[in-house]
């Protein structure tokens, strides 16, 4: 029989450090089972599944949580574990930015100060050289970028919202791809990493989260990937998130297969 307890003390220890440890013990002396829970499962179980990597799941659950805006101590925490398992103070950034998209400015401009607070404790320096891509052409570059994950999307954001307005296409395309998309830094892949685990964890945009699981499948996510992707969202949005996660990815991956047949 398998002693989650000692694997997940083990899983913490090399996501977290000594901060993990610090954490046992703070929810030890409110709950002892709640300890254990957090322990076994999050850790015994969840973190201690072999298909992402640490770095992965860090920079799906520092998304999960920037989106989500009600969590700022364990954003805190999980910065901090990103970096300690490898992740660059501009790759955490990076996430962080991207969310304005999906979040909004405000969990954005939150999420960046625990950042900022973050880098002080740790005395890690952040690079302030612009990475943004150029006021000039973000109409077709975003449109570039964003036929890399959904080929067909302008057309449909066209016939969707140009009827109601055509300023709305131009915002998407220009702005979430022509401007964050294009900054570079991350792989888009890792970009598609952090897009679903925060539309999963918010939970309150399921179409949204539809095409991004499509477009992850369509930069080089595995449909096994996102599954560990909502896996992990169990333990920061709880169970039903997950599981309509896992149910959409199905879904869509099996709507993938039937397209290239």
């Amino acid at each position: 029989m398998t002693d989650y307890a000692s694997v997940g003390r083990k899983k913490l220890r090399e996501i977290d450090g000594e901060a993990g440890v610090r954490v046992e013990e703070t929810v030890n002396n409110v709950c002892p089972d709640l300890a254990r829970y957090l322990i076994e499962y999050s850790f015994g179980e969840i973190y201690a599944r072999e298909i992402l990597d640490n770095k992965t799941k860090e920079q799906a659950v520092v998304a999960a949580l920037t989106a989500m805006g009600t969590a700022a101590p364990q954003l805190k925490v999980h910065i901090h574990a990103a970096l300690h398992v490898g992740c660059t103070p501009e790759e955490i950034r990076e996430i962080i930015i991207q969310m304005c998209g999906y979040a909004g400015f405000p969990a954005t401009l939150n999420a960046m100060g625990t950042l900022m607070e973050v880098l002080k404790e740790t005395g890690l320096a952040l690079s302030k050289v612009s990475v943004h891509a150029g006021s000039e052409g973000r109409y077709e570059r975003g449109k570039d970028w964003l036929s890399r994950i959904a080929p067909d999307q302008e057309r449909v954001l066209k016939e969707t919202f140009d009827p109601i307005n055509p300023d709305i296409t131009r915002y998407v395309i220009e702005f979430g791809y022509g401007d964050i998309y294009a900054r570079g830094i991350l792989p888009i892949r890792i970009r598609q990493v952090a897009t679903i685990a925060a539309l999963a964890a918010k939970g309150t945009a399921p179409s949204q989260l539809r095409f991004h699981i499509g477009g992850g499948l369509r930069a080089g996510l595995s449909e096994n990937e996102i599954v560990e992707i909502m896996l992990l969202i169990s333990i920061y949005a709880g169970f039903p998130a997950a599981l309509n996660g896992i149910v959409a990815t199905r879904e869509v991956a099996e709507a993938l297969k039937d397209e290239k047949r």
